[in-house]
């Protein structure tokens, strides 16, 4: 039980319960609300007009949303506190975390903004953001409408190929202006009273100034954020790729350092505008959580706005070549999410601001708002069930003459869609791009490094065992290669890829797929549902087997069953793994005893793996190694 902090208990069961408290003594009066230990601030219109006292709420048609520091998605926390036991130990670094205070020197500062692994930042983050004025101003100072005129896709660039770049546009303005001055030409306006020739090498300068004027506006919205430092003469080099890899993480868009469409609407847009929507997202993940949502428009392909904006890229919103599911849900997040901007009064930065000012000014307080009625399949009882389509599956060998379209380059990637059924109604809730086995290093025990194909399961399977802060125990197959890296001069052992964290191998929570035996047993096979930090995997499709996910919709899907769905709470599982890694003439030691805290669906939820579409010529996988492949 959770003993130690009985007042902490009750707190956050109706913080983290948000409406678990419900129906114990009826509606309480105003009076009586003022009575109760901790009564919450109802919100209407951006103004706190009456209180209501936690067991009431869901009496009154209220949800109490935490806008604390405190705040931890259901699964974290507040699933294991209602069933009387400690919540899993991670629960405190994702706070930690989502108050960016990372370890100097570490991945995690690295890693910079961790929204868009899964670990929203706390409102006295998003504050600071929206006060950094120096900042802002910095952004609006930058020309950058050279970047309007990108067309196509820019990619970093080797030393030598920015160099050769750099060097070839200083000749070929040289030339220019030298014909200018020579024909007596009042500029290059008048290129065609020249000669063809003239006019082409004109055009073609124009075109690689644009390019330049493009890149060295990408750097220095990189610099104002913080993110580039020192003089990188225009070149798009590696520590540009990595600065602007940063900066699409801290702004949401699924992007490997390339400048692409949906890269450059951010680094054109108001810096303002950008932390508005981040507080718009931040809040809709406590709105989402408090009120026990997963519907976001996905299964229907129609995803809703809030204040009129669309929060999430296309590859958050991917759909592919499936049609919308006629049994899909509506968008129930961003009705929800705007019903709670209503009643807190955001209608812009300054009002946004102001408010989260006003809430962070001591320790912040849940606040209880009217949201939209729940659906009636959202109660206990209700069966749910995953499908996981392979969408079109390639069995050929890639980069081989004739192989066929795979991966990123299929019409129709995999999907993963989680229904409710409610009596003899069922309703597709989500429809998320997820991945399944596909070509990938494997160690043989004699060491050999080769290539084989890692298929994924079809057919029948059960999730019975959801886990939070999952620990990855690397198996024998994985090359130790893959188990270390080279970072600030020297190698070293790649443990967030154990966990547990939001890097790990597993994301930030897991399903396990179990086959049932005849016998009745359950038999676990090694394929999950699982986070990842791995997001250009799950847009090419493929993995080891696993069905991997964004991490903040595998902890949205962890919190929605275990507030809809019975379960029983195992707890931390202890099992000491021990692993040596050599590499080069280093030998590393990997070393845990926790794989990660365990719930057990009550009773388990069905998930089928169908068979997708068959688009190579081969029909079977690969079962030899390859060598050669690497």
């Amino acid at each position: 039980m959770y003993k130690r902090h009985p007042s902490a208990l009750r707190h956050l069961l109706a913080v983290l319960g948000g409406l678990v408290i419900a129906g114990v003594g009826g509606a309480a009066s105003a009076a009586g609300a003022a009575r109760c230990e901790a009564p919450f601030a109802v919100y209407r219109a951006g103004k706190a007009v009456e209180s209501a006292c936690p067991a009431e709420l869901a009496e009154r048609g209220l949800t109490a949303i935490d806008l604390g520091d405190d705040w931890t998605p259901y699964a974290l926390a507040g699933a294991a506190i209602a069933a009387g036991q400690a919540p899993p130990a991670y629960r405190a670094t994702f706070v930690t975390l989502a108050g960016e205070k990372f370890a100097p020197g570490s991945i995690t500062e690295e890693d910079g903004s961790l929204e868009f692994y899964g670990i929203p930042p706390n409102f006295h983050v998003v504050l600071t953001r929206m006060d950094d004025e120096a900042r802002h101003r910095c952004h609006d100072g930058v020309d950058d409408a050279a970047l309007e005129q990108v067309r196509g896709t820019l990619r970093w660039e080797r030393r030598a190929t920015g160099d050769g770049r750099v060097a070839a546009l200083a000749k070929q303005r040289g030339l220019v202006d030298a014909a200018i001055k020579k024909r007596g030409l009042a500029g290059r306006d008048e290129r065609m009273k020249v000669s063809p020739a003239f006019a082409r090498l004109v055009e073609e300068l124009a075109r690689a100034e644009a390019k330049a004027g493009a890149i060295t506006a990408m750097q220095a919205h990189l610099a104002c954020a913080g993110l580039l430092p020192g003089e990188h003469a225009g070149r798009f080099d590696w520590h540009t790729a990595e600065a602007l890899r940063a900066y699409q993480r801290r702004h949401w868009v699924v992007a490997s350092g390339e400048v692409d469409r949906e890269t450059i609407a951010a680094l054109r847009e108001d810096p303002r505008e950008l932390e508005l929507r981040l507080a718009l997202r931040v809040l809709r993940r406590r709105v989402a959580d408090a009120a026990g949502l997963i519907e976001d428009g996905s299964a229907r392909a129609e995803w809703g706005t809030v204040l009129g904006r669309t929060l999430d890229g296309p590859e958050m919103q991917y759909q592919g070549g499936y049609p919308a599911l006629t049994n899909g849900a509506p968008d129930l997040i961003s009705a929800a999410t705007g019903a709670a901007v209503t009643a807190l009064g955001w209608t812009d930065l300054a009002t946004t601001r102001a408010s989260l000012r006003e809430h962070l000014k001591a320790e912040a307080r849940p606040v209880a708002v009217k949201l939209p009625p729940a659906p009636a399949y959202h109660r206990k009882g209700v069966e749910f069930r995953a499908e996981i389509d392979r969408g079109e599956v390639s069995y050929d060998v890639p980069d081989r003459p004739g192989a066929s379209r795979a991966g990123k380059a299929a019409v129709k990637r995999p999907v993963i869609v989680v229904y409710a059924r409610d009596g003899d109604r069922e309703t597709a809730l989500v429809r998320w791009p997820t991945t399944i086995g596909g070509w990938q290093d494997e160690k043989l025990k004699n060491g050999a490094v080769v290539r084989k194909y890692k298929p994924s399961d079809t057919g029948k399977r059960m999730w019975r065992d959801l886990v939070v802060a999952p620990v990855w125990y690397p198996p024998k197959s994985t090359p130790d290669d893959d188990l270390v890296r080279a970072r600030a001069g020297k190698w070293e052992l790649k443990e967030e890829l154990v966990g547990p964290g939001y890097r790990s191998a597993y994301g930030l929570a897991m399903l396990i797929h179990h086959m049932v035996l005849p016998s009745g047993e359950f038999y676990d096979r090694a394929i999950r549902t699982h986070g990842s930090v791995n997001y250009q995997s799950i847009a090419r499709g493929d993995s080891h087997g696993c069905h991997r996910t964004f991490n903040h919709q595998v902890l949205g899907l962890s919190s929605f069953l275990l507030r809809h769905h019975a379960y029983t709470v195992k707890g931390p599982l202890q099992e000491k793994f021990i692993r040596k890694v050599r590499h080069k003439r280093t030998r590393y030691t990997i070393r845990r005893d926790d794989r990660g805290f365990y719930y057990e669906l009550t009773p388990p939820v069905p998930v089928e793996v169908l068979e997708g579409t068959v688009v190579s010529r081969r029909k079977t996988p690969v079962k030899a190694a390859l060598y050669g492949m690497r």
